[in-house]
């Protein structure tokens, strides 16, 4: 098996970023230090590779971390890649990415698949995190971040945007201009955009004294088709809601193309409300009202978990939430 910088770290009893500070000369290290990571690296035959413009550092493909991550396209995903990409070059790593189907069965898979292959880290976006990414994360001594959800495992921080809490405030908005009849469309098998925004929609009703229809609750995948057919199923009901919230921007136009489509007039006959402050959301006419938060923030964020993780630093937060607030714009009255 490849010897990688973190096996000589192990070996040595030294964190990553010592054995790289030994490798390229950077910073002064105590010279016992730096004689057991290079006795380690004597013991392995472990050689450094130079990378142009960094001197000799490590081995470029131990300097890397995974990243597993529903399909993309046209999503605040891209933006959050983004965020990781901005952090991980800044500490010179490299980002491998698994691309899913969003099922846990593939996810396992990319999971396995990187725990062989022994990058410094991984953040994970994806279903719940459960028992047995649990297991083959330690089987493999893999630090990981997960996104999206709020992490119950010891050891993994997460991070992401206070879904419930967000969701919570963009119905009671719109409880508070008035509106009664409230319908959602929420992600179906995903826990920040199905479970934690419909949470977060019940409770706001709730204390709103405001009935849920259970014809009016929808669950869609996340895409702009799947919101039209959401919205469609919602008026084929017989009744309009006055408002709709969306778990997502996406879904959002969907169901506004659905009502523009039947000749309702947003926002005067109905308002529609999103989630994510996608750039699509500020482009469409009329423009959408949406829980805007920065994904780029989300995944820089991550990534500098994920970076103290590797380094083997204490004081990681094991849930941060970034910022969000509500960007009133025309589709809502």
């Amino acid at each position: 098996m490849k010897v990688t910088i973190k096996d000589i770290a192990s070996m040595a009893g030294v964190s990553i970023s010592t054995v790289s500070r030994v490798i390229n000369g950077s910073k002064p290290v105590n010279e016992d230090v730096r004689n057991r990571v290079l006795e380690a690296m004597r013991q392995t035959n472990y050689r450094a590779v130079h990378i142009p413009g960094g001197g000799e550092a490590a081995d470029r493909e131990s300097l890397r971390i995974a990243v597993i991550i529903p399909e993309y396209s046209n999503t605040v995903l891209n933006e959050f890649i983004v965020g990781i990409h901005r952090v991980a070059q800044l500490y010179g790593y490299v980002i491998d990415i698994g691309l899913t189907d969003g099922t846990p069965a593939t996810e396992l898979d990319y999971l396995r698949r990187f725990s062989e292959e022994r990058p410094n880290g991984l953040i994970f976006v994806g279903s719940e995190w459960g028992a047995e990414h649990t297991e083959i994360a330690k089987s493999s001594d893999l630090p990981c971040v997960l996104v999206g959800q709020e992490s119950r495992v010891p050891g993994v921080p997460s991070v992401h945007v206070d879904n419930v809490t967000a969701s919570y405030e963009a119905v009671t908005y719109l409880a508070q201009r008035g509106h009664r009849d409230i319908a959602i469309i929420c992600g179906t098998g995903n826990m920040a955009v199905g479970t934690h925004r419909l949470q977060g929609y019940r409770q706001a009703m709730a204390d709103a004294e405001l009935p849920v229809r259970d014809d009016w609750v929808v669950e869609c995948e996340i895409s702009v088709e799947e919101g039209y057919r959401a919205m469609r199923a919602i008026a084929g009901t017989g009744e309009l809601p006055t408002a709709v919230f969306c778990a997502t921007d996406l879904m959002a136009i969907g169901a506004m193309n659905c009502l523009l489509d039947q000749g309702v007039r947003i926002p005067e006959d109905v308002s529609v409300f999103g989630f994510d402050g996608s750039f699509v959301s500020s482009i469409f006419r009329p423009k959408l009202t949406t829980v805007e938060y920065s994904a780029t923030e989300v995944g820089m964020t991550a990534a500098r978990h994920l970076m103290k993780l590797i380094k083997g630093e204490t004081g990681v937060p094991p849930h941060s939430n970034v910022t969000h607030y509500l960007a009133i714009r025309e589709s809502t009255n």
